[in-house]
């Protein structure tokens, strides 16, 4: 089945994603009951996605509403995203800005240094125990007879035509992961968000950027998804 040049592209992602683990203690690098002993206080860095996602603002400021809703449930301390987005705001300004303002691209050394001193900042100036990471990604997943699992959740092929059809699907997902002070991944989940593509008699075909994120209860869900093993 043929597939959108855009998508083929993202398997060439420069920022790769946490993969999920099979079972919910293993989202964790350590123990579970030390994690918890030993974490409270957890700080969100700004949202991420792949370019070719364009995600909304709004969808972003869901998705860490859910985070941040379980992790508080649970007893943790949440540092909102506008802590470490302030900081790195700020470095943008010392530095010339990130973004090169006659061709659009991203100075990627600039943008490099903005994120390392963001984070050395927020350690410097802050009482925490862990940051954590959320980025919005696209993948290729099997799907079997106009079935598609992947990443905690099960969904249907979007379809014209008849007949049931088997391959390969690009599929978008939450993923979130903590990291400890020296940088060490203490755990790593993915929740499952939406089929980018559907199938037109037996070709598959892209659905179009504008119509992604429409679905308010997909997007909470995989966030939900991502931190349910916490």
């Amino acid at each position: 089945m043929k597939t959108i040049l855009s998508f083929v592209l993202l398997a060439c992602a420069v920022a790769a994603t946490p993969a999920m683990a099979a079972k919910k203690d293993d989202a964790f690098a350590i123990d579970k009951k030390e994690f918890k002993k030993q974490y409270k206080v957890i700080a969100l860095a700004p949202i991420d996605a792949d370019p070719v996602l364009k995600m909304p603002d709004a969808v972003a400021a869901m998705v860490e509403e859910e985070v941040t809703n379980h992790l508080e449930k649970r007893g943790y301390v949440v540092l909102p995203s506008t802590v470490l987005g302030d900081i790195r705001n700020k470095m943008e300004d010392q530095v010339g800005g990130v973004t090169n303002p006659e061709t659009g691209g991203i100075y990627m050394q600039r943008l490099q240094a903005v994120r390392d001193h963001g984070f050395r900042e927020l350690w410097f100036r802050h009482e925490l125990d862990a940051v954590a990471t959320i980025r919005v990604s696209a993948s290729k997943v099997r799907f079997e007879k106009d079935r598609v699992e992947w990443d905690g959740i099960k969904r249907k092929v979007e379809r014209k035509g008849g007949g049931s059809f088997s391959g390969n699907i690009f599929v978008s997902s939450v993923a979130f992961a903590i990291f400890d002070d020296t940088d060490a991944l203490l755990y790593s989940n993915r929740g499952g968000l939406e089929i980018l593509m559907r199938r037109e008699k037996d070709q598959l075909v892209a659905i179009e950027a504008e119509n992604y994120f429409q679905d308010e209860k997909l997007i909470r869900k995989a966030a939900q998804v991502a931190v349910s093993p916490i």
